[in-house]
């Protein structure tokens, strides 16, 4: 029976183990417990409203399984949840990030970004996708003259902040300057994993200048992943010479992809389209439809999107139906939708909506039950206080 009841169990996290995407160890795992490596695009809604919402659909045909949205707290909580519906709806994970304190090094305006997610709002958006959604505090926040542990102390005010409000969704934090100090995440990364009330954050790095070294690349992953640290890299350049590297972009890109195969890291190159004359070398697309040299490059490497990017498990399971489990021991059976549930034929308790039957199922012991009633079921796993549907 006990052997039994843990096969049943697995199958229930497999399901509907968690509400939404976890860290485990140096692994992202999505809310069926399957692992999900980031193989995605930024893609700058904020700064070009229309033309980045409609290249979604290019983006999705090129096989990118994540956007990161670029964002600003100057972004309405509808247009917000229109663009990422359209992610869901085309299969790919939404990040959304804020782009409003890049290189700042204020501990009050970082708070500010953390409040932005927590307003009413904005909160609730972030919740009706909490099934598929990563959630970027901040671009960049922090120049090359902030200090590591300001970098870790101001962060664990910002996630006081969003699970304060109650969102327990993966946290994707940005390392110290610009992005692209991997020491402040080596230093201090499980010190904020273990700070995070829901242990559930995955750190972000940005491969420019500082990663020209592909000793550096390789040696910083490993490292990351020694450590068993949660890390994707969120935007890189390449090293190309039409590059101009004065700007800061001068990164050997096919070593990149080829260590995050390796140690099992996502990455995001920057960016599908938008960029200014200056930087619109590193455009991914030429019209927001086709793909350039550079997006090319990210497409069809060795390591590149094509041959590497995986859908995620929650939207191949999205048609799954409930599955019918039945044990010998104790069944919980609904005898009537929200009024009156039995336990083996004795009356449990009284409830009359989905709210109260839940703080009510809290009292059931640890096992699995069926709930039913008038065309409805549910499968339930009760272990140790915790209703997971």
């Amino acid at each position: 029976m006990q052997k039994l009841f843990l096969i049943v169990l697995i199958i229930c996290t497999w399901l509907y183990g968690a509400p939404g995407f976890y860290v485990q160890g140096h692994k992202l795992l999505d809310a069926n417990g399957k692992q999900f490596i980031i193989r995605g695009v930024n893609n700058p809604h904020i700064w070009w409203d229309s033309q980045s919402f409609t290249a979604l659909n290019a983006i999705a045909w090129n096989k990118f399984n994540t956007v990161r949205i670029v964002w600003e707290t100057k972004g309405s909580a509808s247009r917000l949840d229109q663009i990422i519906a359209r992610c869901v709806e085309l299969e790919m994970i939404p990040m959304p990030e804020l782009h409003d304190v890049t290189g700042n090094n204020s501990a009050n305006e970082l708070k500010r970004m953390a409040q932005y997610w927590a307003r009413s709002d904005i909160k609730s958006v972030i919740n009706k996708y909490k099934r598929y959604i990563l959630l970027n505090i901040a671009n960049e926040w922090g120049n090359n003259s902030l200090d590591d542990r300001n970098w870790r102390e101001a962060y664990k005010e910002a996630i006081t902040v969003i699970r304060d409000a109650g969102l327990e969704v993966t946290i994707v934090v940005d390392a110290n300057k610009w992005g692209q100090g991997s020491e402040c995440i080596i230093s201090y990364g499980q010190e904020l994993l273990n700070y995070d009330p829901q242990h559930n954050l995955l750190f972000d790095i940005h491969m420019y200048v500082r990663w020209n070294d592909t000793q550096k690349i390789e040696q910083d992953l490993a490292t990351l992943r020694q450590l068993n640290l949660p890390v994707i890299f969120g935007e890189f350049g390449y090293n190309h010479n039409n590059g101009n590297n004065n700007l800061g972009c001068k990164v050997d890109h096919r070593k990149v992809m080829a260590e995050c195969h390796k140690q099992e890291y996502g990455y995001l190159p920057w960016s599908w389209n938008g960029n200014n004359q200056e930087n619109a070398w590193l455009d991914l697309s030429t019209d927001w439809n086709n793909l350039s040299w550079w997006g090319l490059q990210c497409v069809n490497d060795t390591y590149g999107i094509k041959n590497t990017s995986k859908k995620c498990s929650v939207f191949e399971s999205s048609n799954l139906k409930m599955p019918m489990v039945l044990l010998k021991k104790q069944k919980l059976v609904m005898t009537k939708p929200f009024s009156v549930y039995t336990l083996s034929g004795r009356t449990l308790f009284r409830a009359n909506d989905p709210s109260t039957l839940r703080n009510r199922l809290m009292n059931v012991p640890t096992g699995v039950y069926i709930l039913r009633g008038q065309n409805q079921h549910h499968l339930i796993v009760s272990t140790h206080g915790t209703i997971k549907k």
